[in-house]
């Protein structure tokens, strides 16, 4: 059987609602697929791991122009303790006030998951144990534990960030 992203949509929404909900210790569904992946998708994937690279270099350096440059112009975030931002300005704006006030120089992105179809892309990462963020104004170190899910969509040639939210779970990081 062949597993689109359409195919895996539900079972992945069922998957990563019971790992909100679950508790470290109980085991997690795991999706598998033994088909061997066509070229095209290959070289999907490899772009899409190569935008969430840029992505990450540009959290760790604070360059908002390298953020704006993997960002769909529909993209919409959902930040832990913030509202939705909604557009590339809007969401560009939060990333400022991230940067002014925190430093993500250490930071590092572990790909836990990615699914990767003709025209939309899933990526979830955790940062792992040991990912520090650095206050600005008082320069406290704070561990990150973020899980991510971001969503990528095929536009006009590039794989662009489209829809993305985080959280932090400090029992979830490895």
């Amino acid at each position: 059987m062949k597993y689109t992203l359409k195919s895996l949509t539900i079972p992945m929404a069922a998957v990563m609602l019971s790992a909100c909900a679950a508790t470290p210790s109980v085991t997690q569904p795991v999706i598998v697929s033994t088909n061997t992946p066509s070229a095209t998708q290959q070289a999907n994937e490899a772009a899409v791991r190569a935008v969430m690279q840029r992505y990450q270099q540009a959290m760790r350096t604070a360059d908002v122009d390298g953020i704006a440059s993997v960002l769909h112009p529909d993209v919409v975030t959902t930040f832990q303790d913030r509202l939705t931002a909604k557009g590339k300005a809007q969401v560009l704006q939060n990333y400022q006030g991230t940067f002014s006030a925190m430093d993500f120089g250490t930071i590092d992105y572990v790909i836990d998951d990615i699914v990767v179809d003709d025209q939309l892309a899933m990526v979830a990462t955790i940062h792992p144990v040991g990912s520090y963020v650095t206050n600005k104004k008082d320069g406290s170190r704070h561990l990150d534990h973020n899980r991510e899910l971001f969503i990528l969509k095929h536009s006009q040639g590039d794989w662009l960030i489209y829809r993305y939210m985080y959280n932090q779970t400090p029992e979830q990081a490895r």
